[in-house]
């Protein structure tokens, strides 16, 4: 007895699993020779091990090589940072959606989180310590500017 084959509509060519994203990316266009070079941002759709499908704010063209750099969910030890950064061949696209391949792969941080929000946080509450010295009792606004004046 014969086994049927089955036909599936929307059969799957791709080798590799594919992850979604939701995060940005910077690309620029590498070109030989000089003038002013062709930079633009993105969002990620999915990304396996060998590409990456983004939306690019314009459009691009097959076979163009691209640099691209884009931030990776993940942080190093929960606080530093981490962007992806690779070289890649436009392999196709679909208007502004653009596959390209991953090459040279590499992780690069960007800084720590928490020292950066923590200085963010107190030149946030230094400011409004300037505007509302007595707003805060106590605290550091006070220590810094002094009892209130009538």
């Amino acid at each position: 007895m014969e086994t049927p084959q089955i036909d599936l509509p929307n059969h799957e060519r791709r080798q590799r699993l594919r992850f979604p994203l939701d995060t940005e990316l910077r690309y620029q266009v590498l070109r030989r020779g000089h003038g002013e070079p062709i930079r633009g941002t993105g969002h990620v759709e999915n990304i396996s091990s060998k590409g990456l499908a983004f939306h690019a704010d314009g459009l691009l063209e097959r076979g163009l090589r691209l640099s691209v750099s884009m931030a990776w969910p993940a942080r190093l030890d929960n606080q530093c940072i981490l962007r992806l950064v690779f070289e890649g061949l436009v392999l196709r696209t679909r208007g502004n959606l653009v596959v390209v391949s991953i090459e040279q792969p590499e992780f690069r941080t960007a800084g720590k989180v928490a020292a950066a929000a923590r200085q963010e946080l107190a030149g946030l509450a230094r400011g409004i310590g300037a505007l509302h010295p007595s707003g805060v009792p106590g605290g550091a606004a006070s220590a810094a500017f002094g009892p209130p004046t009538s």
